[in-house]
């Protein structure tokens, strides 16, 4: 079996025509004596159609390393190992510039300080306010108490006693009357019996009797002055006592529920600033923290053990320019470093230009040559392709649609590297028990195809009529048949 190959550049097919054409041409162009033909014995047997890409080889699983995602846009490297360095797990890699947050962590002290005085502050405050608060309260409470019990010590107590006093005295006025008509009844009495007889007793009766009836006037009017009290203090004295008593309970009490609303109002406005002021000083405590783990996270360290390869791991845009990663340059967040390829499994990535992918297949078996290593020849299986194309050029939607596709080694060596070059022969077709001749033996003429037959003594010149082809070896169906020689022309030098 001869591996040969169909091969592309830029997506653009090498036909064979056009190789058959340049065969041609240098067939009749050719000087014998200074380079000779050479004789090619035509056989039956079997021959590829491969299609040869280029490729690059990878590893299976990386390990990406990439610039912190931290607050800020700008990372400016200070430190940076050589590119392939081979690196233990924890390792430096790359160190960016903490300059910049450093002074940011000093100014978020300084606010982390000022904003623990203003809650220190606030906190005073609050403590002097609800000691008025309670102070407030307990005086509009004992207010509250007094006027209660003002008004039920007169409703319950003081009111009746004075009614019971009253009422004594009006009776006591009463019984006076009384008594002091019956006294003067009798004065009377005596004053009838007297005037018969002694002179002297009647005229004594006569003023006790005027004493009597002035002091009855001065009783009556005591008892009028009595009963006007009473009165008084029923209609007037109690209502209005009473009334002004309970105004000021009432008055007491909605003071009290003022108070405990006003304190409650106080109380939240003065917890509200309190809270305010602790998210603020917990805001800016995570501000610091988040502050010194980015300034942690400036030093980036290997993940694992490996060898550090800067750059893009993605196969499709590693053939972009990449950024260097030296001292002094600059990169974004999250932006890729570069990654730590795991060797124990490589693979190959290509991408099959848009018109040969009918012609490959998962499970296709492909040849392999190293570019850096001449000498060492790999061979794989079609693992993947992808079930989309895209463009060659991923930004440039004009360019050539190609699928990427993976090819799995059958084996491994430690002197391969991810990012070398590998030349890819994809065996599409193989040709079998057909009758084939070089390319080079095969020119056109007039629209036809011909080679040149060589004979005993001389040569002759025969149309055959080809089959399928590789860019090395050509079918021939008609004109040709086992056994026989053909003429290779070679272009001069």
């Amino acid at each position: 079996m001869k591996p040969d190959c169909i091969k592309f550049k830029h997506g653009l097919l090498i036909a064979l025509v056009p190789c058959l054409f340049a065969a041609g041409c240098s067939k009749s162009s050719k000087k014998e004596t200074e380079q000779p033909d050479q004789v090619y014995e035509v056989v039956r047997g079997d021959f590829n159609i491969v299609i040869t890409v280029n490729g690059v080889l990878d590893a299976v699983k990386r390990y990406i390393v990439s610039a912190p995602s931290i607050s800020k846009q700008g990372l400016d490297i200070i430190y940076a190992v050589p590119d392939q360095t081979v690196l233990k797990k924890g390792d430096l890699i790359v160190e960016f510039s903490d300059e910049s947050y450093l002074d940011e962590l000093e100014d978020q002290s300084i606010k982390i300080e000022e904003a623990e005085k203003n809650l220190m502050i606030l906190q005073q405050d609050y403590q002097m306010k609800i000691a008025e608060i309670v102070s407030s309260i307990k005086s509009a409470t004992d207010s509250h108490r007094i006027s209660v019990e003002a008004y039920e010590k007169y409703v319950k107590e003081d009111a009746p006693l004075a009614k019971t006093t009253f009422q004594k005295e009006l009776a006591t006025a009463r019984e006076n009357v009384e008594n002091e008509e019956e006294n003067l009844a009798a004065l009377k009495a005596n004053l009838l019996s007297a005037s018969m007889g002694d002179e002297e007793a009647s005229q004594k009766l006569e003023g006790e009797v005027e004493t009597s009836e002035k002091k009855i006037e001065d009783l009556e009017s005591a008892k009028e002055k009595a009963s006007y009290n009473l009165r008084m203090f029923k209609q007037y004295t109690f209502p209005q006592q009473a009334r002004k008593l309970e105004q000021a309970q009432v008055k007491a009490e909605m003071d009290l529920k003022n108070e405990l609303v006003k304190s409650a109002a106080q109380r939240v406005q003065l917890e509200g600033k309190i809270q305010t002021q602790t998210r603020l000083l917990s805001s800016l405590v995570q501000q610091k923290n988040d502050l010194i783990s980015n300034i942690e996270m400036l030093k980036v360290t290997a993940p694992v053990d490996g060898t550090i390869s800067y750059g893009d791991p993605n196969p499709r845009r590693r053939s972009q320019e990449q950024k260097e990663i030296i001292v002094g340059a600059n990169m974004n967040r999250n932006e890729v470093i570069g990654s730590i390829p795991d060797m124990s499994q490589l693979i190959v990535n290509v991408d099959i230009p848009e018109i040969s992918r009918s012609k490959i297949s998962q499970g296709t078996r492909a040849e392999m040559r190293i570019k850096a290593f001449p000498n060492l020849h790999l061979s794989g299986v079609v693992d993947r392709i992808a079930d989309m194309a895209s463009n060659l050029q991923y930004w440039d939607r004009g360019s050539p649609k190609i699928y990427p596709t993976v090819i799995s080694l059958d084996q491994n060596d430690a002197i391969l590297r991810p990012g070398m070059t590998v030349e890819v022969d994809m065996i599409s077709e193989i040709i079998s028990d057909v009758i084939y001749v070089p390319v080079e033996a095969l020119y056109v003429k007039e629209g036809n195809i011909y080679c040149n037959l060589k004979k005993s003594v001389s040569t002759e010149e025969r149309q055959v009529t080809i089959g399928r082809s590789s860019s090395s070896y050509v079918e021939i169906l008609e004109g040709l048949k086992e056994g026989d020689h053909v003429l290779l022309s070679r272009e001069e030098s």
